[in-house]
This record gives C-alpha cells, structure tokens and sequence, in this order.
C-alpha cells in the first residue's frame, strides 16, 4: 500500500485509527471516513507531515507494523475515499492570500539553490473548505485575512499536472528533470515544467504518498527528519506543507476577485 510506504502517510492512517476506535463500535471504516469533512483530513495530513519534517514523525512511523491487517485495511480505504470524486480539490475557485494590486501572468523560473523543490514567480492558490476555510488556513503559507482573493476558472481548461501520488510527482520529476550533480537527485525543473503545463496541484493523496519511500530511504540514511525528506533519487513534496495549486500560466478566461470571505477561523 502505496499510503504506508512513506512517513506521513503511515502516521495519518494510524492516525485514522486511532480516531475511529474513539468514534464507538458499529461505524465501519468506510462510514468513519465518509462522516470526516475535508478540513479534519486536511489539517491532521498537514500535521503529520510536519511531524516528519520537523518533529518524531521518523520515530512514529518506525513503530507502526505496515503489515498489520487493521493498518492494511484503513489504508486501502481512505486510498479509495481520498481518490472518490467527491474528494476532489482542484477545484474553482481557488483562494489566494496576500495582496496583489494587478493580476499579472507569472513568470515562473527555478530557484537559485540546486535543492530547491518549489518554484520562483509562480502564483500559489489553496482549495477553499466548509466553513469558510481552506487548505492554507492554519498552514505556514497563510496570511492576513482581509488580503484573500479568488480565481474562478473552468478546470477542464487547464493544462493541470495532477500529484495524486508518488509515482505521478517522480513522472513530473524525470519529464521534467534538474539534477543535482553533488548529490544525483533529480529535482523539477520548473523553466520546463512551466512550458508544457498550466498548473500543478497537490492533492492530499499526493501530500501524504508523494515523500520519499521508507523501504529504499531507511531513516538512518539522514542527519534528520527533514534532510530525510530530500534524501534518494528525488525529493519529496514536503516543502508544498498543504494541498496546493502552483500557477504558471493564468486562465484564459478566468477571473479574479476578492473573497466575499471578511475572516478565517485560525
């Protein structure tokens, strides 16, 4: 199971047991993980994947038994819950935080560092949440409420690259290639990328999968949780922090607005 071969994704199934064991007998997996909104699933990846950057995510997910059949079984559900359309996010709008007087189209360029995984010039955007929320509210990315804009588009207009799972983000990786000749790993090169894509969006799935595997990255293999993160033949998404989209051509017909939305619940 693809959820149990990387650090967070072991630690939010386990996680997810963990919770479903509260919710009382009677409620099959299934059903527990239906009744979850996005937002919970959102902010308890998001936990997790900080955990492994910089906390004992290494240490907690040593200590899960990736063979055990109520780890195996929760897996394979919340892959299949996570991957059903109703959990879908890239979706329009999309919620960007900070202020921008014009809307102008990127220009998106790689980072002066060879170990850089994100891009430099792109416009990033959030998938918006119940509750008036979205996927960067209690995240790192997130800022003052009262600069929060919308971008509506028609996503089946977008050249969208889609990181769903680990194997799609090292597809992007090789097709797309910046090696790092100290080290050999390959790194996206985004000059590229930004010439035969629109966008890429994150998906949770991808945040939870898209990490280096534990069976070919062993945890002694790094100085620390996060050095572990760029550690093999590619690095994982966990400077992305959240589901995600990254923009390097606007919409053709898209308009931007500001939120109707005057607060987040932080």
């Amino acid at each position: 199971m693809y959820l149990l071969e990387t650090v967070p994704g072991r630690t939010f199934v386990s996680g997810l047991i963990d919770d479903h064991r509260r919710a009382g007998a009677g409620l099959s997996a299934v059903a527990f993980l239906r009744s979850r909104s996005m937002a919970e699933l959102v902010w308890a990846a998001q936990g997790d994947v900080s955990g492994y950057l910089y906390g004992g995510g290494l240490d907690d997910a040593s200590s899960i038994d990736p063979h055990d059949p109520d780890i195996v079984a929760m897996a394979e559900a919340t892959a299949a819950e996570l991957a059903a359309s109703h959990r879908q996010m890239f979706t329009s709008p999309q919620r960007h935080h900070g202020c921008v007087d014009v809307l102008r189209q990127p220009r998106v360029t790689n980072r002066r560092a060879p170990s850089e995984v994100l891009p430099a010039g792109a416009l990033w955007t959030a998938t918006p949440l119940d509750g008036g929320v979205d996927t960067w509210t209690h995240s790192r990315e997130t800022d003052d409420a009262e600069n929060l804009y919308e971008l509506h588009f028609d996503p089946a207009q977008v050249r969208v690259a889609r990181i769903d799972s680990a194997a799609d983000w090292v597809t992007l990786l090789r097709s797309h290639a910046r090696i790092d000749s100290a080290s050999g790993t390959v790194y996206p090169d985004w000059d590229s990328i930004a010439s035969s894509v629109d966008a890429v969006h994150l998906s949770l799935l991808g945040l939870l999968t898209a990490h280096p595997r534990l069976s070919e990255v062993p945890a002694a293999d790094s100085r620390d949780n996060y050095g572990h993160s760029k550690s093999g033949a590619w690095p994982g998404v966990g400077d992305w922090s959240t589901v995600s989209t990254v923009w390097m051509v606007l919409p053709e017909h898209g308009r931007w607005a500001l939120s109707m939305e005057t607060s987040l619940d932080r």
